[in-house]
């Protein structure tokens, strides 16, 4: 790597740890390339050729969650043995959750309510964004693979599953969409409890929040490959 490269690198790591301290002490608010520039102790046109406005910095930032996020629960994922479905789900879950602790301010900024005057790039929600969609259709193919089926069949769902069908069929998977509607149904469980947690809805403080999880994985594992 160039002495060019390694300073930009640099400069990008700092620009992101800074963005970082910023939301953390100010919430999405405090994200300006002037309070960004008074973090590191430069004049603003210093950040130009990097960060030209808010929302390059909102950019970055919701790129660096998505990805981190992504790679830290398919890292707890990829850690079980393929053939184990109800590990690598259980894995995914607890990953999942303790990202958004270890996270709690990125976790926010992804996942509540979108920072004000901006909208996250499709192009961003369609590869950073998606990625973890994407590790659940293959646990998804590989649960089909192995006999597992949904109760609840696509004859039966009142639901038009056009959209759905071309997303999976994006995915070069070919997963049903019975099963996926199924792994959303989860997904969605999954988050739900982790709402409750992190803003502290209706249910925080009628169980230990660690404790609710637990019944959250449990009943979406048993929703995911039933009983057995």
């Amino acid at each position: 790597m160039t002495s060019r490269a390694q300073r930009r690198e640099v400069t990008q790591r700092a620009i992101l740890e800074a963005s970082s301290k910023l939301l953390a002490a100010g919430g999405q608010e405090a994200l300006s390339v002037r309070g960004l520039a008074r973090e590191l102790n430069l004049v603003p046109s210093a950040l130009y050729r990097y960060v030209t406005s808010r929302e390059d910095l909102l950019n970055i930032l919701f790129r660096h969650a998505y990805l981190d996020m992504a790679e830290t629960v398919k890292k707890a994922h990829d850690e079980v043995p393929r053939a184990d479905l109800r590990g690598r789900w259980r894995a995914f879950a607890y990953a999942l959750r303790q990202w958004s602790l270890d996270h709690p301010h990125e976790w926010i900024l992804i996942n509540g309510t979108p920072p004000r005057d901006y909208h996250v790039p499709t192009e961003e929600t369609m590869s950073s964004g998606i990625k973890l969609h994407i590790l659940l259709a293959e646990l998804a193919a590989d649960a089909e693979a192995a006999g597992i089926r949904p109760r609840v069949t696509a004859a039966e769902y009142p639901a038009d599953l056009t959209g759905l069908r071309e997303f999976l069929a994006s995915t070069g998977l070919h997963v049903q969409p019975e099963t996926a509607v199924v792994g959303v149904a989860a997904w969605h469980m999954l988050m739900g409890i982790l709402f409750t947690e992190r803003f502290q809805f209706w249910g925080y403080d009628v169980i230990e929040p660690s404790q609710y999880y637990d019944l959250i994985v449990a009943a979406s594992e048993k929703l995911l490959f039933g009983d057995s």
